[in-house]
């Protein structure tokens, strides 16, 4: 599978490697789908040779690009909940860092993977995932009495796919928020029907700049 190619590939990174991978991030969100790896390394002022150890093709370059943007947000969402005892706390985080990475972080990226064979799987790997960690958090939240007994894994699927959903062009062009501000309400709304108490969770958590994008009420 790819992500399995491109974990592989992770593990043999250097320094350099990163440093390219991440100037080729930047250089995703602007299109690339008429270049040639030639071209890619010519923009990034990187060897043609330094591009090929850390992919074969332009296809794999990409990737293993957003496989590393996912797995990395991934990372960070399970150290944003590592520390808080509350499960349902604990959903309110995840999934607030899950809606940037499931929803904006990769549609941003949706013309050039349309066009490439296997970064829908391996898209979809992270997604699974997410719910996965979702659906799990949603029983001890069972457990610890924060919740009544419900369908643990038909609220996950639903948790898990509103930023992507909401990321959709025609869907954004209605909406009044931002795609992930947007799936940030609508995951609040369904974590407050769901807790016994909402005053469990609703502690704000500190964020990094990047995830506070929701629009000023001003």
């Amino acid at each position: 599978m790819s992500q399995t190619i491109s974990k592989a590939k992770q593990v043999e990174l250097t320094d350099k490697h990163i440093e390219v991978m991440e100037n080729f991030e930047r250089l995703l969100e602007s299109g690339i789908a008429n270049q040639t790896m030639s071209d890619i390394a010519s923009t990034l002022k990187v060897s043609l040779r330094t591009l090929y150890e850390i992919a074969p093709s332009k296809e794999e370059l990409i990737i293993s690009t957003i496989d590393r943007i996912l797995t990395n947000t991934a990372k960070q969402a399970f150290s944003a909940i590592k520390d808080v005892s509350s499960p349902l706390s604990k959903l309110r985080i995840f999934t607030e860092i899950g809606n940037e990475a499931v929803g904006p972080k990769t549609k941003k990226f949706e013309v050039d993977l349309r066009k490439i064979k296997g970064a829908q799987q391996m898209i979809d790997f992270h997604q699974n995932a997410y719910i996965r960690q979702i659906n799990k958090l949603l029983q001890e939240a069972i457990k610890a009495n924060e919740i009544e007994l419900i369908d643990t894994q038909a609220v996950a699927m639903i948790l898990g796919g509103i930023a992507q959903e909401y990321s959709k062009p025609e869907i954004v062009m209605q909406l009044n928020q931002s795609p992930e501000a947007s799936a940030n309400m609508i995951t609040d709304l369904i974590i407050r029907g769901l807790s016994r108490d909402c005053l469990l969770y609703t502690s704000p958590r500190p964020r990094a700049a990047t995830l506070s994008r929701m629009p000023s009420s001003a």
